[in-house]
C-alpha cells in the first residue's frame, strides 16, 4: 500500500466515522426523547388536578409526539454537532495548542542541551528524508514514562511531542524507531482522523455535562425551597438531569469504543511503517520492550492525557477500552523470534547522556541495509554525491511518504555538510530570515545592490547584518543542499510574530522581483515557504475544488518540468509527451516557458492540490516520467519536483 492508498484509506475511515457519528446522534435523540416523554407523562399522572390544564397547554398525553421529537432532535443535534465542530475547529489550527495542553514545552531549534539536541537531530533528519517541513518538537518535562505523539491537522502544522522519559531512557536507535512511528502517523493521514475522533467524543460528552449541570441546578434550587414546599416540583428536573447524565455516559462509552477500535489498527500500521523507514526492527521493538520492563512504563499523568490517549505512541492512561494493542502483540509483529521478555530497567546499565552521544551521527548507530556512516569532518565538509539517474515513475510514486534508510542517512550527510555558521543561523528566527534573504540575492552586482538597499531600509537591522554575513557561505553552497536548508529554516520562522512574518514575506517577494524577472529557484523557494507558513499565520490557501484534473492544469506543470530539464526543443517535447501519456490523459499541447509561466503554475497547483489520492498518484507518475525522460535528473528538476510535490501535499523524499 503506497502513500496515496493510505490517504484514501484514512478518508474512508473518516467517512465511516461520520456514519457512526450519525448513528450515535440518532441513539442520543431517541434516548433523550424517551426520557422527556416519560417525565412528561409521569408528571401528568401525578398532577391529576391540573391534568386538564396541562393537556390543553402542552397537547395530548400520547407517547408519540412528532412536534416534541423534532424539537428534541434539533436540540441534541445542535449540542452534539456544535460541540464536535467547536472541538475540531479548536484543534485544527495546528498541533501546538494540543501539545501545550499536554504540558509540552517547545524546544528551541538551536538548543545546545545534549538531551534536547538528541531528539531534535532525529526529528530533523527524518523530516528532511521524508520531504516534510521540520516540525516543532515539544518536551513533556514532568513525564517520566516512555511515550510520544504527533499532532496537527496536516503535515505543514504538525508537531512532535516526546516525554522526558522517552528521550532519557531510549538509545538513539530506539528513539529513531519511535520518531519514525510518529512520522508515519503524519504521512498516513492519521492526525486529521485523530482530531475528528476527539471532536466526536467531545460532542457526545456534552450531553452528559448538560445533565450534570441540570442536576446541580435542581439540587441547589431544591435546597433553597421553604419548609412549606413539598419539593415535588423539582423531581422532574432531577430526573431530567440524571437521565441526560446516563445517556451522555452511555454515548461517551460508545464513542470511546469507536475511537479505540480505529486507533488500534492505525498503531499496527504505524509500527510497520517505522520498520520500513529504518529497516531496523530492533529500534522500535527495543523501545516497546523497554516500556514493558520500565517502572513508569508509558504512563502520562497530565489531566488532558485521557482526551488524547489514542494519539500516544503507547498506552498513556488506564482506559476501559484500550486505544493501543497489547505491547506483546506489537512486539511479536515486529520481532518474530521474541520470547516474551521485556527489557527490565537496570539503572546501573543506563549510560548518562553526553554531548557526544547526543550528536552521534545516524550512521554510527547503524541501519540494517543503510549506507555506511559518513567520515568524520576534518576541516572541510564531506562531498555530496551528485544524483546519477532519475527514479522510474513507479519508484517515484511508491517513494512518496516512504523515506528509506539510505535517504535518512543522506539527510544526515546533508546536515553535516552545512557550514556550522550557516546551520546555526538556520535554527533561529533572525538567522533563518537571513538565510532565506541570502538565497534570493542575485549574482548580478547591480541587482544585488538594489536588494541590499531594500533590506537596509525594510529589514530588521540584525537580520540585515546576518544576511551580509551569510551571503558568501550561500554562494558556495551546492544546489542540492539549498532546499533542505530552506526546510530547516521553516520551523524557526514559525516563531515570528504575525507582523514580523508579513514584513519577511514582503521582503522575500521584493528581493525576488529586484531584477524584474523570476528565476525557477526564486519561484520554488517562495512557493515552499508560502505553502508551509501562510496557513500558520492565518493566510488560508484558496483552492478550487476539483474531482478530476483539468487538462490545462496538468499541461502547465508537465510543461514547466520539461523545460526545466532541457534546453533542446526535441527533448522538451519528448519529455512532455511521455509525461502526458503516463497520466492517462489524451494528448495535450506543450506550453511555452515565458513570463507568465509562474502565474500559470500557481493557478494550476491551487487546483490540483484538491485532487483525490488516485489522481495525484497519476500526476506524480507523469511528473516522474517527464523528469526521467533523458535518464538524468538535474538539481533544477529536483527542486521543481519537490516544490510541486510539497504544494500537492505529497511529501517527496530526498532523491538519492
Amino acid at each position: 500500500m503506497n502513500f496515496f492508498e493510505h490517504q484514501d484509506q484514512a478518508r474512508r475511515k473518516t467517512g465511516m466515522l461520520v456514519g457512526l457519528f450519525v448513528v450515535a446522534v440518532a441513539g442520543l435523540i431517541v434516548g433523550t426523547y424517551v426520557l422527556i416523554m416519560s417525565l412528561y407523562l409521569g408528571g401528568l399522572e401525578q398532577a391529576s388536578q391540573q391534568r386538564e390544564m396541562l393537556i390543553n397547554q402542552f397537547g395530548p398525553d400520547t407517547f408519540w409526539r412528532p412536534d416534541i421529537f423534532v424539537g428534541v432532535a434539533l436540540a441534541v443535534f445542535l449540542v452534539v454537532g456544535g460541540g464536535s465542530l467547536y472541538k475540531t475547529a479548536q484543534l485544527s489550527g495546528g498541533g501546538e495548542p494540543l501539545a501545550l495542553s499536554l504540558g509540552g514545552r517547545r524546544l528551541l531549534s538551536d538548543s545546545s542541551d545534549p538531551v534536547e539536541r538528541k531528539v531534535l537531530n532525529v526529528v530533523e533528519e527524518m523530516a528532511l528524508a521524508s520531504g516534510l517541513p521540520v516540525p516543532p518538537v515539544f518536551m513533556m518535562d514532568r513525564e517520566q514514562g516512555i511515550n510520544a505523539f504527533a499532532a496537527g491537522y496536516q503535515p505543514e502544522d504538525a508537531v512532535i511531542g516526546v516525554t522526558r522519559g522517552c528521550v532519557e531512557n531510549l538509545s538513539r536507535d530506539e528513539l529513531q524507531g519511535v520518531i519514525a512511528h510518529e512520522f508515519s502517523h503524519i504521512l498516513n493521514g492519521d492526525m486529521r482522523l485523530n482530531i475528528r475522533l476527539i471532536g466526536i467524543v467531545h460532542g457526545i460528552l456534552l450531553v452528559g455535562l448538560i445533565g450534570y449541570y441540570t442536576l446541580r441546578i435542581a439540587a441547589a434550587s431544591g435546597s433553597r425551597r421553604s419548609s412549606n414546599d413539598k419539593g415535588g416540583g423539582g423531581l422532574p428536573i432531577l430526573g431530567l438531569g440524571l437521565g441526560l447524565m446516563a445517556i451522555g455516559f452511555i454515548g461517551t462509552l460508545i464513542g470511546n469504543l469507536i475511537k479505540a477500535a480505529v486507533s488500534r489498527q492505525r498503531e499496527f500500521l504505524a509500527d510497520a511503517s517505522a520498520v520500513q523507514f529504518t529497516r531496523d526492527p530492533n529500534g522500535i521493538a527495543g523501545a516497546l520492550k523497554k516500556i514493558g520492563g520500565f517502572n513508569a512504563g508509558s504512563k502520562v499523568t497530565v489531566a488532558k492525557a485521557t482526551e488524547a490517549s489514542h494519539m500516544f505512541f503507547a498506552t498513556g492512561v488506564a482506559e476501559l477500552f484500550a486505544t493501543h494493542p497489547p505491547l506483546a502483540k506489537r512486539i511479536a509483529r515486529i520481532d518474530a523470534f521474541w520470547q516474551a521478555e521485556m527489557a527490565a530497567e537496570r539503572p546501573e546499565e543506563r549510560v548518562p547522556e553526553t554531548r557526544a552521544a547526543a550528536f552521534a551521527p545516524a550512521g554510527a548507530v547503524g541501519f540494517a541495509g543503510a549506507a555506511p556512516a559518513p567520515p568524520p569532518l576534518t576541516g572541510s565538509p564531506p562531498p555530496l554525491p551528485e544524483p546519477q539517474s532519475a527514479p522510474s515513475p513507479e519508484q517515484a510514486v511508491d517513494a512518496i511518504g516512504k523515506p528509506t534508510p539510505q535517504q535518512i542517512a543522506r539527510s544526515h550527510q546533508i546536515l553535516e555538510s552545512l557550514p556550522e555558521t550557516l546551520k546555526k543561523a538556520a535554527h533561529e528566527p533572525y538567522g533563518a530570515r537571513g538565510v532565506i534573504y541570502a538565497l534570493l540575492l542575485d549574482a548580478d552586482f547591480t541587482s544585488c545592490q538594489r536588494q541590499f538597499e531594500r533590506l537596509a531600509a525594510e529589514a530588521d537591522p540584525a537580520v540585515y547584518r546576518s544576511t551580509i554575513e551569510l551571503h558568501k557561505l550561500i554562494v558556495a553552497l551546492p544546489r542540492e543542499s539549498r532546499l533542505p536548508l530552506v526546510d530547516i529554516c521553516l520551523g524557526p520562522l514559525k516563531e515570528l510574530s504575525p507582523e514580523q512574518y508579513e514584513r519577511f514575506r514582503e521582503n522575500m517577494h521584493a528581493l525576488a522581483a529586484a531584477d524584474n524577472r523570476l528565476s525557477l529557484f526564486e519561484w520554488t523557494l517562495q512557493k515552499v515557504v508560502s505553502h508551509v507558513l501562510d496557513p500558520h499565520f492565518g493566510r488560508q490557501r484558496k483552492r478550487r475544488s476539483s474531482g478530476r484534473p483539468a487538462p490545462e492544469d496538468v499541461s502547465t506543470v508537465l510543461s514547466a518540468l520539461a523545460h526545466a530539464g532541457s534546453r533542446e526543443e526535441d527533448l522538451i517535447q519528448s519529455a512532455f509527451e511521455r509525461g502526458v501519456e503516463a497520466t492517462g490523459l489524451p494528448p495535450l499541447e506543450l506550453q511555452p516557458w515565458d513570463r507568465t509561466i509562474f502565474n500559470r503554475l500557481n493557478h494550476s497547483l491551487d487546483a490540483l492540490g484538491r485532487l483525490p489520492g488516485k489522481s495525484k498518484a497519476k500526476l506524480i507518475r507523469g511528473l516522474a516520467e517527464t523528469a526521467s525522460a533523458d535518464g538524468i535528473i538535474t538539481p533544477r528538476e529536483i527542486n521543481l519536483l519537490r516544490a510541486i510535490a510539497t504544494t500537492l501535499d505529497c511529501p517527496m523524499p530526498l532523491i538519492a
